[in-house]
């Protein structure tokens, strides 16, 4: 699609609304090339050293729109059990932005889109 989405900067910190809830996981993130009629998506997950997922949400482009000065940027949450443990915040393609047709009713060949499940707590990234 020619979009290039990317983590900016992520750190562990008490959410302002909730901080007695304890530490969550932070997140900033800019999408390039996003236009506002194709909103891509991308799934954001916080793993371990090991690069196991300890929490994950869909994010989209249209929720990029940060300061005057970079406003393809923008910034969201992710609550985990173990914050402590969290290495690193990664971004995955998983587009489910287009009513894109399913594999039984694919009329050219049955192939249809086959977008992969999104990943879940214990999932090995």
């Amino acid at each position: 699609m020619g979009v290039t989405a990317a983590v900016v900067d992520w750190r562990l910190e008490p959410h302002p609304q909730e901080p007695s809830e304890g530490d969550r996981v932070h997140f900033s993130f800019r999408f390039d090339g996003a236009d506002e009629y194709s909103d891509p998506a991308v799934d954001a997950c916080a793993v371990d050293e090991d690069r196991v997922v300890l929490g994950c949400q869909t994010v989209h482009s249209s929720q990029a729109f940060g300061p005057a000065e970079d406003p393809l940027t923008g910034g969201d949450w992710l609550v985990v059990d173990s914050p402590e443990q969290v290495a690193d915040v990664l971004l995955i393609p998983n587009d489910r932005s287009h009513d894109r047709p399913t594999c039984e009713v694919d009329a050219k060949d049955g192939g249809g889109a086959h977008p992969p499940e999104p990943p879940i707590r214990g999932d090995r990234l």
